[in-house]
């Protein structure tokens, strides 16, 4: 396996695939979302195509000129307001999308290596603390259009592994972070602000949704380094990566004003809250590190100082 092509390249995980790939020798190519900017790509040897994963025809001319040992499909819609708010497009990208892909391995090159990623939103919401740590067989429970998009193409993937025999990885990641990250996710949206009040750019109130909620969060480099060993050791299969711990949105708030050393009043924005928030959700990752000997390496208290670092340096 030497060639591997990436859909949704440009996104906050994309940037971190390619570093973590080519770091390990393997020649990269990509499809990003045609109206999109794609400036800080440039800095890598990337052979990139402009497109729609939801364009059947002119994705599959993508996949047949690179001619990939294993594709990676990052592309789809990830922000849970944005996905209620515009339905019908996130199940063309997230399912039609993903279907596209499926298709194309299917019918001309079924040796290709896929890994769809799914998320561990999925499981939905516990009945009860003694469902948690979601593992790989905890029943779905949905909460909301992006999760249920996600269900659903993940129950697809498991039909072309089924039927067909395809060598097809399903991740399902949790709440993964790191710098670079759109501030509609939580702790952007919480380094963003402070970075703003540090440079007196913004009164000090940082503005929060729900901070009670408990989540389980891994830095983005961990997950991309999950993302390579399962292509590397993994013929077919569904992992979760995870941190199999929570920590509160509040502590997290927390650690970042006292990185900035600085005093800040917190103001609860009503609309930050979502229609339907699961209080507490964490996973396990014992299959995949029994697979592959992976583990999360970087402590959450870095991940925030680096966010932090970043929002300073671009705010």
């Amino acid at each position: 396996m030497k060639k591997i092509f990436i859909t949704g390249i440009e996104g906050f995980v994309g940037k971190y695939l390619v570093e973590e790939l080519q770091r390990n020798g393997y020649e990269v190519s990509g499809l990003y979302f045609h109206s999109v900017p794609i400036d800080h790509l440039k800095p890598f040897d990337l052979h990139l195509f402009a497109g729609d994963v939801v364009d059947r025809e002119n994705f599959w001319r993508d996949l047949d000129y690179f001619h990939p040992d294993a594709v990676v499909h990052l592309a789809g819609m990830t922000f849970v307001p944005q996905a209620n708010r515009n339905p019908i497009d996130a199940w063309q990208v997230n399912l039609m999308g993903t279907l596209n892909l499926l298709e194309w391995s299917r019918q001309k090159k079924p040796d290709t290596k896929i890994l769809i990623v799914s998320s561990g939103e999925v499981y939905g919401a516990p009945k009860s603390e003694s469902e948690l740590p979601f593992t790989e067989n905890s029943c779905f429970n949905p909460q909301n259009i992006y999760a249920s998009t996600k269900a659903a193409l993940d129950f697809a993937a498991q039909q072309y592994i089924k039927i067909w025999e395809n060598p097809i990885i399903i991740a399902r990641p949790f709440n993964h972070i790191g710098p670079g990250q759109s501030p509609n996710f939580v702790t952007a949206a919480f380094a963003r602000q402070i970075a703003r009040i540090m440079q007196r750019k913004q009164e000090p109130i940082v503005r929060v949704g729900n901070l009670s909620a408990e989540r389980d969060f891994t830095d983005v480099r961990d997950v991309v380094r999950a993302y390579r060993l399962l292509l590397e050791k993994i013929e077919s299969g569904i992992f979760n990566i995870c941190s199999g711990r929570t920590i509160k949105i509040r502590a997290i708030l927390d650690k970042f004003i006292e990185l900035a050393g600085i005093d800040v009043e917190v103001e609860i924005d009503k609309e930050k809250f979502r229609p339907v928030d699961v209080p507490k959700i964490f996973g396990s990752h014992d299959k995949l590190s029994k697979s592959t000997g992976w583990s999360p390496q970087i402590p959450i208290q870095q991940s925030l100082s680096d966010i932090l670092r970043w929002w300073q340096s671009v705010v």
